[in-house]
């Protein structure tokens, strides 16, 4: 017996990102509708690290800032990896003048953008 998922039961992909310096390493942000949100796939493949969950509240506004920042922290992991060097996600890190976190959370790493003074603060 074979069971055929519904359209609306896999996962999305949403984008691709590639390794500028390393065109082989390319990572996928997907969205998995049993989960209920977006995240990676490909990191703990290439890198032996947790996949990063996006906050979805966040990824609607700016793709395209969200992909940039993934395809910074895939980089900087392949360099480290590079270099013989040991990599371990930052918490907290700054990318472009913008502040963003990075927390363990169960199987995954939530990435958010930390709100600057006056804008309004994302639930935990």
């Amino acid at each position: 017996m074979t069971m055929e998922l519904q359209p609306d039961e896999r996962k999305i992909e949403l984008l691709k990102v590639q390794n500028q310096k390393k065109p082989e390493q390319v990572i996928a942000v997907v969205r998995d509708p049993h989960a209920d949100g977006f995240h990676t796939e490909g990191l703990k493949r290439l890198f032996g690290l947790k996949e990063i969950w996006i906050d979805t509240r966040n990824l609607s506004e700016s793709v395209l800032e969200y992909a940039q920042v993934l395809s910074f922290i895939m980089e900087t992991i392949s360099e480290a990896q590079d270099l013989g060097l040991p990599f371990g996600y930052q918490d907290e890190f700054t990318f472009h003048g913008l502040r963003y976190s990075l927390k363990d959370k169960g199987d995954y790493r939530v990435l958010r953008r930390i709100p600057q003074f006056g804008q309004a603060a994302y639930d935990e």
